[in-house]
């Protein structure tokens, strides 16, 4: 993946986060580097509807290890487990 793929996948992300999940936030407030945990931009049932986003817009599954504070802490380490969890199902 270059890096303008990796880009274009993180903005994705962030559209769908910003008009989609109806976080209560204005919407530039919300960065790449926003962490989603601790602003509530996140709870179960937004992630829920990440995770259903993920899965069908980029074909990825999440297994349950993975779901994690850390690999959700920001978008831009939710775009590098969707990255990691791809390479890895085209390595098999």
């Amino acid at each position: 993946m270059t890096d303008l793929e990796r880009a274009a996948l993180l903005d994705q992300l962030l559209r769908y986060v910003r008009e989609e999940l109806e976080t209560g936030l204005p919407a530039d407030q919300i960065t790449p580097g926003s962490p989603l945990l601790e602003t509530g931009v996140l709870d179960s049932v937004r992630t829920a509807r990440l995770l259903a986003h993920i899965r069908t817009a980029h074909d990825v599954r999440v297994p349950p290890v993975h779901m994690t504070g850390e690999h959700f802490r920001t978008l831009e380490t939710i775009t590098d487990l969707i990255l990691l969890l791809r390479s890895r199902a085209a390595s098999l």
